[in-house]
């Protein structure tokens, strides 16, 4: 009925230059459905808005996810720094004692740092003694090892277990909130369910984003672990038995 409306951005300038007779390039003017409803402004929805909707627990559930991807670089640093070298010294004791200079390997592989190079060093300061003593000298030396082999591996498992709880919290707390607004306002108004809904569901997707990469990284640095471990122990013993072999 030819009823216009000014739009929700500040346009105090553009009515006031328009009612001078004057036009603007760009107009914040727009033309109403009807007296009561307004022209939606709609947005892209960006990864802020996303977390802003989760509330304070997918806050909480992001920095366990930061938390956990920051263990999981210092746990590969540690691994890379445990299994490092381990065949290069192997090589070099091989080499002393099949030249029959076996005395010569402890003093040869002294100056290598690391966990199998520390395995590997108490099993040639204790090469002469009986099998027994020395499968249990290297079995107490990986075992001595273990705790920085497998350090932060089972907390990061811990914080992939607890990510998706925390998200199913914020679901829950999402929709308590939802049917509060219902409670005192009914369902009238959408927008007044959106925001319990939002949290309901944004920090289950966050749990999820998480707990998943958590896992899949923790579950293989583990088998990594074991696989340095096990590398330690069978070089530790195949130096063990080639000694036997040349001595015998």
């Amino acid at each position: 009925n030819g009823t216009y409306k000014i739009w929700n951005q500040p346009s105090d300038k553009d009515a006031r230059a328009m009612a001078e007779g004057k036009m603007a390039k760009d107009i914040n003017i727009f033309v109403y459905e009807n007296l009561d409803k307004e022209v939606e402004y709609t947005k892209e929805k960006t990864l802020e808005d996303t977390l802003e909707g989760g509330g304070t627990i997918g806050y909480i559930i992001l920095a366990l996810g930061v938390l956990g991807l920051l263990l999981l670089l210092i746990r590969v640093i540690l691994l890379l720094k445990a299994g490092s070298n381990v065949n290069k010294i192997s090589a070099i004791v091989i080499d002393k004692v099949e030249s029959g200079r076996g005395d010569e390997a402890l003093e040869a592989v002294k100056d290598f740092q690391g966990a199998s190079a520390r395995v590997i060093k108490a099993t040639l300061r204790n090469i002469n003694k009986n099998r027994e003593h020395i499968e249990d000298i290297v079995m107490e030396n990986i075992l001595n090892e273990n705790s920085s082999i497998d350090r932060f591996g089972n907390f990061v498992l811990v914080l992939a277990a607890v990510a998706p709880l925390l998200g199913l919290l914020g679901t829950v707390t999402g929709m308590i909130a939802t049917f509060d607004i219902i409670t005192t306002h009914g369902t009238g108004d959408p927008k007044l369910l959106s925001g319990g809904i939002s949290e309901a569901l944004v920090t289950t997707m966050l749990g999820l984003v998480v707990a998943i990469p958590l896992l899949l990284l923790g579950n293989l640095l583990s088998g990594w672990a074991q696989n340095i471990k096990d590398s330690m122990e069978q070089s530790a013993l195949r130096i063990v038995n080639l000694f036997e072999k040349h001595n015998a």
